[in-house]
């Protein structure tokens, strides 16, 4: 069974490296820049996790999160920032998210929490 990744993060480079490494890995990888396009491509069910970016122009990706966990409770949620504060850490632990990942990030690290996770 191929599991379902939805991508977000304004960085475009990022995007489409961290989407071709995870495809290249097995998995279907759908990349959005933001959360308004995140939000239109997304159904219920549908993805098994969900990679968001933190910082984003709009919403951001902890209201994304939110929102997403609204409609699929069953979604791993994963927070990527570039940001680390205890602030941030006890915000992204709140109820619904699953874990988070501090960029710069090693493409493997990623690959084995999905892989733990999902």
């Amino acid at each position: 069974m191929v599991h379902r990744i939805l991508l977000v993060d304004d960085d475009r480079l990022l995007r489409e490296v961290i989407g071709e490494f995870l495809t290249s890995n097995g998995y279907k990888v759908d990349l959005a820049e933001d959360a308004e396009q995140a939000l239109a491509v997304f159904t219920p069910g549908r993805y098994k996790a969900a990679l968001i970016d933190i910082v984003m122009p709009g919403m951001d990706g902890l209201e994304l999160m939110k929102e997403i966990l609204k409609q699929d409770e069953d979604i791993f949620c994963l927070i990527m920032t570039g940001y680390p504060t205890i602030d941030l850490a006890y915000k992204a632990m709140v109820p619904g998210v699953s874990d988070y990942i501090i960029k710069p990030f090693q493409l493997l690290e990623l690959l084995n929490i999905l892989q733990k996770n999902i």
